[in-house]
C-alpha cells in the first residue's frame, strides 16, 4: 500500500520532560482493548497502581472510543504523568506498553482508497516548530509499504477516494501558488471547493477531473482585489468576526488557554463603540507585519497542514465544501487570535507566538469530536458561513 505524509514528518522527536506542554493532559484518554487486557495482568505494585486508575465507559457516555479509559486527575492529566510530565508506565514498562492513543499521539492516520495518510498535530509545540521551520513550499513523500488495511474497500469506493484525493490535492496546488497573496489563493481554494461540491451534489464525482486548479488560480489574478479592504466595507467583515465568536465561545472548552484567548479576543474587539475598527486596525496591521517580515508564508504553512489533515475525510459524508470551510475558518480563527496577541504585545509577533496560538486552537478543534462535529452544524446552518460571508472575511 502507499504510505504518504509530509515532508517533515520523518524529523519529528518528541522531546519529553523537555517539551513546554504535555499530550497527557486536557481530555479523556482511551484504553484500547489490548492494553486494557495487559494493564490487568501486571503484577506488582505498578499493577494495582494501573488497575486503580482506569475506568470504564458507561454505554451513554459520549465521545468513548473505547470500553475503558484513565481516571484523570485535576485539569484532565493523566494519573502516569508525573511532576517531571514524563510517562510512568513508559518508566516502568516501557514504550511497547503504551496504550494504541498514546503510542500515536500526537500523529494523525487517515485510511482510505487503500492507501495511508500520516501527519503530526500542531497541538505539540515540537510539531508547530517543525510546521514553521521554514519558508519552503510543503512535499509530501510516497513510499510503498508491506502493509495492508484492516477494512475492506470496494472498487467504487476506491475510484471515489481516488477523486477527492485529486481534488484535495488540486486544492493544495492553489494554496501553494505564490504569484497570489495567501489571502486571494484562500479564496481561490473556497472557489474551487464549491465546484468540487457541485459534483458531489449532482452524484458526478468523475466530473472533478474537469476542474482545473489553474483556472481558479487565473479567475482570482483577474479578480480586483485590495488587500485589508473588501466591497462590503469594514463593519461586514466585523460582523462576521462576531459570528465566528459566537460560535467557538460555544463549543466545548479543551483548556483555560482556549478561555484565555477568548478573552483576549473580547477585551481587543468586543467594545460596542469602536470595535469594528480596532478590528481592522489589527488586521492589517498584522498582515502588513509579517509581509515586511517575509513571514506570510506562515498561513500558507497552515492551510496546507489543514487541508491534508481534513478535506479527504470527506469519503465518509461526501462534504468536500465542508472540510474546505474548516481549513478556511481554522484559518480566520488563528488570523483573529494573532491580531488580538499582536495588539496586546505592542505590534510586534514573535515565532513563539506563533507556536503558541496554533497549538491553543489544535487542542481546541483537533482533540474534540464534539467540537468538530459542532463545527460542521454551523458551517450548514450557521449564520455568516457561506461560501461568499468567508471570502469576504478574508
Amino acid at each position: 500500500m502507499i504510505l504518504r505524509y509530509p515532508s517533515y514528518y520523518d524529523k519529528f522527536r518528541c522531546i519529553a520532560g523537555d517539551c513546554e506542554s504535555t499530550c497527557c493532559a486536557g481530555w479523556e484518554i482511551d484504553i484500547d482493548d489490548e492494553s486494557y487486557r495487559y494493564y490487568m495482568s501486571v503484577p506488582g505494585e505498578f499493577g494495582r497502581r494501573l488497575r486503580e486508575h482506569i475506568k470504564q465507559y458507561e454505554p451513554e457516555d459520549e465521545g468513548a472510543y473505547e470500553s475503558h479509559g484513565f481516571l484523570l486527575k485535576k485539569n484532565k492529566r493523566c494519573p502516569f504523568l508525573n511532576a517531571e510530565n514524563l510517562c510512568d508506565i513508559y518508566r516502568e514498562l516501557g514504550e511497547e506498553a503504551l496504550c494504541e492513543v498514546c503510542t500515536n499521539t500526537p500523529r494523525n492516520l487517515l485510511e482510505y482508497g487503500g492507501e495511508r495518510e500520516l501527519s503530526i498535530s500542531a497541538s505539540c509545540p515540537e510539531a508547530a516548530r517543525l510546521l514553521y521551520r521554514s519558508s519552503e513550499i510543503t512535499t509530501f513523500v510516497e513510499k510503498e509499504i508491506e502493509d495492508h488495511l484492516d477494512f475492506e474497500e470496494s472498487e467504487e469506493e476506491i475510484a471515489f477516494a481516488g477523486l477527492i484525493r485529486r481534488a484535495r490535492d488540486g486544492g493544495i496546488r492553489i494554496l501553494q501558488y505564490r504569484q497570489l497573496s495567501v489571502y486571494e489563493r484562500l479564496a481561490a481554494f473556497l472557489e474551487y471547493a464549491k465546484e468540487v461540491q457541485m459534483c458531489l451534489n449532482e452524484n458526478e464525482p468523475e466530473r472533478i477531473v474537469t476542474l482545473s486548479p489553474e483556472d481558479f488560480i487565473r479567475e482570482r489574478e483577474e479578480k480586483t482585489w485590495k488587500k485589508g479592504r473588501l466591497s462590503n466595507g469594514e463593519k461586514h467583515r466585523y460582523g462576521l468576526f462576531l459570528k465566528r465568536m459566537i460560535s467557538f465561545t460555544s463549543m466545548e472548552s479543551i483548556s483555560e488557554e482556549w478561555e484565555e484567548m477568548l478573552k483576549l479576543l473580547e477585551r481587543q474587539f468586543a467594545a460596542p463603540s469602536d470595535g469594528a475598527a480596532r478590528y481592522e486596525k489589527a488586521i492589517t496591521g498584522l498582515q502588513g507585519y509579517l509581509e515586511d517580515s517575509d513571514r506570510e508564508y506562515e498561513y500558507e504553512q497552515l492551510l496546507v497542514y489543514y487541508t491534508f489533515l481534513c478535506v479527504s475525510r470527506c469519503v465518509d459524508d461526501y462534504d468536500f465544501l465542508g472540510k474546505a470551510k474548516v481549513v478556511a475558518v481554522s484559518f480566520l480563527m488563528i488570523r483573529d487570535m494573532d491580531a488580538a496577541l499582536f495588539v496586546e504585545k505592542g505590534e510586534k509577533y514573535e515565532k513563539a507566538d506563533r507556536i503558541k496560538v496554533v497549538g491553543i486552537y489544535a487542542r481546541e478543534l483537533e482533540h474534540s469530536e464534539e467540537n468538530m462535529e459542532y463545527l460542521a452544524e454551523e458551517f450548514l446552518f450557521g449564520e455568516g458561513y457561506r461560501t461568499e460571508d468567508i471570502i469576504d472575511s478574508i
